[in-house]
């Protein structure tokens, strides 16, 4: 009995106003293809429980997703990634990563790797190599 009064008191003291339990704020990734002219960047992303589909991205094309990290910040994306013969995977949202660099992670596809814009430099300098 103690326990769940316990358990029912931690989660009174999550609560917000009238508004609920406090909740992340929603997260915005946005990949773009820097891949160079007539390379399309095939791509798709996935969480454990979310399957956002194949994407065709041209070269400087775009593309977005939008979610809320869960409450225990264990929400992770992964993206397959290709173009003409290559293949390549990348965590593109890992919550322990990710969390407070950015609301909107705007990324560039590159072939080296994954690059995550920079709101301290203004440059897209904070890159990654590809997942083994």
């Amino acid at each position: 009995m103690w326990a769940q009064i316990m358990l029912l008191m931690l989660v009174m003291s999550s609560v917000s106003g009238a508004t609920g339990f406090i909740l992340q704020k929603k997260r915005t990734i946005n990949i773009t293809n820097e891949l160079g002219t007539n390379n399309e960047l095939k791509l798709h992303c996935k969480s454990k429980n979310d399957d956002l589909g194949e994407q065709l991205l041209p070269y400087k094309g775009f593309w977005y997703f939008r979610f809320r990290p869960n409450f225990w910040g264990t929400t992770a994306f992964r993206c397959s990634m290709g173009w003409e013969q290559v293949s390549h995977s990348f965590n593109i949202y890992v919550d322990s990563r990710d969390d407070l660099k950015c609301i909107v992670c705007q990324w560039i596809i590159q072939a080296t790797g994954p690059c995550l814009w920079n709101k301290d430099t203004h440059q897209f300098d904070i890159c990654f190599p590809w997942n083994e």
